[in-house]
């Protein structure tokens, strides 16, 4: 042969070698890719459906026309997790592969092998269709329908077991799988088995999360103060702030209950933040609502208190005042302070500490040997009660403490025990600009009407003229819980356009009448938008003419 012609054949030979190495170099790397983006499909900010998804999208078309993951759980009972269907199908092939059972080899499911090899069908024969089918009729069809040329089924493993199987199929683009391609999906199984693994361990992660926020929100939900409740002959507000912006419950706390022969109020302050003070918080609360109840006497209430303190041994200290009211309103109340605030006498413009015999006495759960004292104090119609924690006077602004002086200010002159607060509330918001640094707590109580007393001209206009702007600041404000505390079983009114609105004949009575009529209201809160004036002017004389 001569020379040249050997020297073709043999460039020939060498252009077709290096076509084929081409070729497998551009397979390889295509394979390469795919394995590195299984990889970033495995990114634990991927919730598990993304990696679901991402998994699929790199598998089909580009390696598959169709595959689908099972998951197989501690009952070995194999579930369809996710199905891809590509192009050129043809058919609604990817519901009816959702729906269907999977077919998964009893050794994957029985997870007896700890190398399970890969089911391989090169060529699909009716035989090995019938092998997978469910049955002889509709399964078998559906089968049928797919048509399939090659089929691969690989374990899952996660952790040394199995823990499910990927299929991949390839029929409508005219491909078929060879034996590197199954050894391939072997490799690719891992990185899959590891994506998977990976996103659901961030799911249960994320659903422990989940479970932990719901179990905290439920226990603050438990520690959160209750609803004020009503007390003849008494006017009652509060005011509580847990410091951040997450918190519902922190260290302060104030609370209000029924004792022998009348109510206890209590305001306090526990050490610690976060967790550690909600459980010294619950301790305190229920603690001292049992003993109040059961020995009917406050002092023994702050002894009982101080015991389960200092029994815990890891230094819970809580402050506290408490008042406790008689259901005779002619006996003085009484007062115990345990290293906490003094509470503030609210006379007009007058605002002072209550007498020097209610002097505080130490923290509860420093001292064993601690002693406290009882003081009296009478609360006159036109005066009020205060107590609030430290955490209010200690407020830091922009370049000052809110201070005892800007307190006492905020509460002179109000009308209200649910005024004085609001106030407060108020002016420690402005003052602050950003979310509280520490804890609040406050309880404002005076003299309400009583059963069987008549009240002075004075003191009406004085005390019912700011519940009545409290009133229409809550309406404003939509707080149905606000209105219901501030309103009394006496109260009646009608209001013309509301009931007219909803066909009412009757006037609206008492708390039950109110919630009803927030129920009338609820999409005509625009007539609530009215300022006390405005709605004294609307309801002059001249203007109840002219309406007529």
């Amino acid at each position: 042969m001569p020379w040249v012609e050997i020297a073709v054949l043999a460039i020939g030979a060498l252009a077709i070698s290096l076509v084929v190495l081409l070729r497998r170099e551009c397979k390889a790397r295509r394979r390469l890719r795919m394995l590195a983006e299984i990889a970033v499909a495995s990114d634990p900010a991927h919730s598990l459906e993304e990696t679901y998804d991402a998994i699929c999208t790199v598998l089909v078309p580009e390696f598959a026309d169709f595959c689908m993951i099972d998951l197989i759980g501690e009952d070995r009972v194999p579930r369809r997790a996710a199905v891809r269907v590509g192009p050129g199908s043809g058919l609604d092939l990817e519901r009816g592969l959702a729906e269907r059972a999977p077919s998964t080899p009893a050794r994957l499911r029985e997870g007896r092998d700890p190398s399970p090899a890969p089911r391989f069908y090169e060529r699909v024969s009716d035989e090995d269709l019938r092998g997978l089918a469910h049955d002889e009729d509709g399964d078998l069809e559906f089968l049928h329908s797919l048509g399939l040329r090659s089929a691969i089924t690989v374990a899952l493993q996660a952790r040394g077991e199995v823990a499910g199987a990927l299929t991949l199929g390839v029929a409508w683009s005219g491909r078929r799988y060879r034996r590197e391609d199954a050894h391939f999906a072997s490799i690719l199984s891992g990185r899959v088995a590891l994506a998977l693994d990976n996103a659901g361990l961030f799911v249960d992660l994320e659903r422990a999360e989940r479970a932990r926020a719901e179990i905290g929100e439920t226990l603050q939900r438990g520690l959160l103060p209750p609803a004020l409740p009503h007390i003849p002959g008494w006017s009652i507000a509060a005011m509580y702030k847990p410091a951040g912006a997450e918190n519902e419950v922190g260290g302060d706390f104030y609370d209000v209950f029924r004792v022998p022969g009348g109510w206890m109020l209590a305001v306090g302050d526990v050490t610690g933040r976060g967790a550690q003070a909600a459980s010294i918080t619950a301790v305190a609360r229920y603690t001292l609502r049992t003993a109040a109840i059961l020995a009917d006497d406050p002092l023994a209430a702050l002894l009982a208190l101080n015991r389960v303190l200092l029994a815990r041994g890891d230094s819970a200290l809580c402050s506290l005042a408490t008042i406790t009211l008689g259901d005779d309103h002619v006996k003085p109340a009484r007062l115990v302070v345990a290293g906490h605030p003094p509470p503030l006498l609210v006379d007009g413009e007058a605002v002072s500490e209550v007498g020097v015999e209610i002097e505080p006495g130490p923290i509860l759960g420093a001292f064993e040997d601690a002693e406290w004292k009882i003081g009296h104090t009478t609360i006159e119609p036109g005066q009020q009660l205060v107590i609030v924690t430290d955490g209010i006077a200690e407020a830091r602004g922009a370049t000052e403490r809110f201070g005892e002086a800007r307190l006492r200010a905020e509460l002179s002159g109000a009308g209200s025990s649910a005024l004085a607060l609001q106030r407060l509330e108020e002016s420690l918001r402005a003052f602050m600009g950003r979310p509280l640094e520490d804890d609040v707590a406050a309880i404002a109580i005076a003299p309400g009407p009583r059963p069987g007393l008549g009240a002075a001209p004075g003191e009406v206009d004085a005390v019912e003229r700011g519940m009545v702007e409290r009133l229409y600041e809550c309406f404003n404000r939509r707080d149905e819980a606000c209105i219901v505390e501030l309103c009394d079983d006496s109260m009646e009114f009608f209001p013309a356009v509301t009931a007219k609105a909803v066909g009412r004949e009757t006037p609206y009575r008492g708390r039950t009448g109110l919630c009803d009529y927030l129920a009338d209201v609820a999409q005509v809160w625009e007539e609530l938008r009215v300022a006390m004036d405005e709605a004294e002017a609307r309801s002059s004389p001249a203007d109840a003419a002219s309406a007529g």
